[in-house]
């Protein structure tokens, strides 16, 4: 039988396959395994020292975050300060404009006032010394009288103060 005849070198076989792992265990325990540890270990310490550097970045990070939130703030506030002052000045100002203003225009009132009562004062002149000739005039003609003009004035003055009182 041909499976029995193959007993010999089977034996043989296995003495070589059994040599030949171990020949490779120990090539790998002695010289892969320790290069692979060493690149893993390296690798290892190099991820922790990138997550420490990462760390130490972001509480820089949000340090300077956070003196630009306290710069803005600090900005924000002076900034509206500063409207609130300019917006009083400004305010003030138009305060000050306002009363110049008020003042000029009550000076131009009570000029005109003034005016408006001289003229008021000589148009009742007028209407006096009209009314004191138109009197005379029509005495003169109704009665035939010839009254003076200072009797007639006078006359026109008192009809003229009977109808203001």
């Amino acid at each position: 039988m041909p499976q029995i005849q193959q007993f010999d070198t089977f034996l043989s076989q296995v003495f070589w396959l059994v040599l030949a792992f171990a020949a490779l265990f120990i090539f790998l325990r002695m010289v892969a395994l320790p290069k692979v540890t060493e690149v893993l270990d390296a690798r290892r310490r190099k991820i922790e020292g990138d997550l420490e550097k990462a760390a130490a970045l972001k509480s820089e990070a949000e340090k300077a975050l956070a003196q630009y939130q306290a710069a803005v703030a600090k900005g924000r506030e002076e900034a509206q300060a500063l409207l609130r002052k300019e917006g009083d000045a400004a305010q003030a100002r138009a305060v000050a404009a306002q009363d110049t203003l008020g003042q000029k225009l009550a000076q131009q009132i009570k000029g005109a006032e003034e005016r408006i009562e001289a003229s008021r004062k000589t148009a009742l002149g007028n209407i006096e010394r009209v009314s004191a000739e138109l009197a005379q005039a029509a005495t003169e003609r109704l009665i035939g009288v010839k009254v003076d003009a200072a009797a007639a004035q006078s006359a026109v003055g008192a009809a003229v103060k009977e109808r203001g009182a």
